[in-house]
This record gives structure tokens, C-alpha cells and sequence, in this order.
């Protein structure tokens, strides 16, 4: 099991992910508040997710949806959903999450397990994601399996890889057995914005270091301003505006962390014209200024 450090492509594409072909399963997890700023970015990958909660709340944020689950509850996240997790709280928060590749599930191509209860899954443009609370047997078995998952990860006794995918197993059989509970609630279509958002981030995190104005951002999509802030809001809880600078500072963190540059010359490369402008904004962000956040890492 590793700690999540997530590397994206310019397609907000998690590539972290180790790919492995005899095998492609890995479980990892994420102290929340340790991260920068207390979010785990918006990104999306091929492999499906199941996330549990083990400390503290942790918010999730999957296409246009929010959800807020405490400690032992958990998500399910289809394949190619863009989604993101946010600290809840001054507490911390940990949550691990489990990623593989459908193909684990499916014995074969062709199969009759791929053709009835993988791929109608997979292609479902109304499924996005499944909470499970534990208010229902069901879910509390789906949570058991999910532990079962983590642990014969983590002690890696002889056979565990067959115990990992026996659990798998069962925990997509409970989905199966249940999808008329579940997949009933599930009626909020696939957003038709979602391919909008992340490019307005793939262009955000090419340009942040020049100067870019909301009109580039809207112009990056062909929308107007407003529809611009309107969809972007709607998806990432904030505006366009407000994630370039966010994005800005925590890209500013990295560096003070990582180089000796000036602050003046990092407040330039990460797109702040204005040293004095950058230092505020920076403290406003983190309670720091810029020096005293250099000083605090390297102490």
C-alpha cells in the first residue's frame, strides 16, 4: 500500500496508477490534511474506485454530485468519472482507496460475466458513482468485503491475491443482487459538461504561469463567460477564477518547498505579476506568508 501522490496528465488524467497487466489491482491511501490545502485535485482514470473513509469526514465530489461520508462509510466511482475529495473539518482525515481495471471482473473478453454485469456498469451514463452509509445489511456486508480487500493487502499472506479477488467478487455480486435498489436512485443523466470541465483545467494548468484572463478561460471551451462560470461552478464548487489562484498558490507551495528561487521570481512563474499581490493572497490561503511557509518546511 502507498500514500496517493497524484500525478495528472494535461487531461486531469491520474497517471500515478501503477498499470499492471497479471494483476491490475493496488490499494493506497491519503491523509486529507496533509495534502496542500486539504482537497484531493479533480482528476479521473480508467480504473474503477472504491474509496472508505477511516478517519474523520471526507466530502467527494463526482461529476455535478456531492456527497459527505464519515468514518467506514464508502464511494464506488465508475470508470472515466472526474472526481475530487475535500477535508471536512478542522479534524484529520484519511480515507484508502481501492483502484483496478474491470477487466479483473470479467474472466474474458466476450464473457458472459463481461456481457451481463460488467459492461452495463461500465456503459451506464447515469452511473456515476454509489454511496454506501451501512444503513442496510447489504451495505454492511459491501463494507465488510471492502475491508476484507484492504487487509489482505496489507498482510500479504500466502493466497492473498485470490482472497483480494474473491472479495471483489462478492462485492460486485451485492451490486448485482441489488441493482434495482440502487441504480433506481440513479437518474441524474451523465454530465454533459464534464468534458467542458476538464478542459477548462487542462487549459488552466498549461497557462497558469501567463497571464489569462476569464474571457481566455471561456474562449478555451467557446462558451460565454457567464456559461463558463455556470458549469465550472456547478462541477467544482468554486468559479474558474478562484481555482487559478488556488492552483497558483498550491503550485507556488511546491516550489518554495523545492527550490531556492527567489520569492519574487516564484511569485512570476506561477503567474502573479505583483509580488506584494502574490504574498497576500498567499497568506490569506495558507496563514503564512510565503517566507514563513519556506522556513516551517525546512524546519
Amino acid at each position: 500500500m502507498r500514500s496517493k501522490e497524484m500525478v495528472l496528465n494535461d487531461n486531469l488524467e491520474d497517471i500515478s496508477i501503477e498499470k499492471m497487466y497479471s494483476f491490475p489491482f493496488e490499494v493506497s491511501f491519503s491523509e486529507i490534511r496533509k495534502l496542500s490545502k486539504g482537497y484531493v485535485k479533480l482528476h479521473w482514470h480508467d480504473e474503477l474506485q472504491i474509496s472508505i473513509v477511516t478517519k474523520g469526514s471526507v466530502e467527494f465530489i463526482v461529476g455535478e454530485k456531492s456527497y459527505i461520508l464519515k468514518n467506514g462509510q464508502a464511494i464506488f466511482i465508475n470508470t472515466q468519472r472526474i472526481h475530487m475529495a475535500k477535508s471536512v473539518g478542522d479534524e484529520d482525515c484519511i480515507y484508502h482507496s481501492i483502484n483496478f481495471d474491470a477487466k479483473l471482473l470479467k474472466m474474458f473478453p466476450g464473457s458472459i460475466i463481461e456481457q451481463k454485469y460488467i459492461e452495463p456498469v461500465l456503459t451506464a451514463e447515469n452511473l456515476n458513482s454509489i454511496e454506501f452509509y451501512g444503513n442496510s445489511q447489504w451495505e454492511k456486508d459491501i463494507l465488510g468485503h471492502i475491508g476484507d480487500i484492504i487487509n489482505a493487502d496489507v498482510i500479504k499472506q500466502k493466497g492473498y491475491e485470490l482472497k483480494i479477488y474473491i472479495s471483489l467478487l462478492n462485492f460486485w455480486l451485492l451490486l448485482v443482487e441489488n441493482e434495482n435498489d440502487i441504480f433506481s436512485k440513479k437518474t441524474e443523466p451523465k454530465p454533459i459538461n464534464e468534458q467542458r470541465v476538464k478542459d477548462v483545467l487542462s487549459f488552466i494548468h498549461r497557462n497558469y504561469g501567463q497571464k489569462i484572463t476569464l474571457q481566455d478561460i471561456a474562449d478555451s471551451v467557446f462558451v460565454s463567460k457567464g456559461e463558463c462560470c455556470r458549469f465550472f461552478k456547478k462541477s467544482v464548487k468554486m468559479s474558474p477564477y478562484d481555482y487559478l489562484i488556488n492552483y497558483r498558490i498550491n503550485e507556488s507551495m511546491k516550489l518554495l518547498k523545492g527550490s531556492n528561487s527567489s520569492i519574487l521570481d516564484i511569485a512570476e512563474r506561477v503567474g502573479f505579476n505583483n509580488v506584494s499581490h502574490y504574498i497576500q493572497i498567499f497568506r490569506k490561503k495558507t496563514g503564512l506568508t510565503p517566507h514563513e511557509y519556506r522556513n516551517s518546511k525546512q524546519e
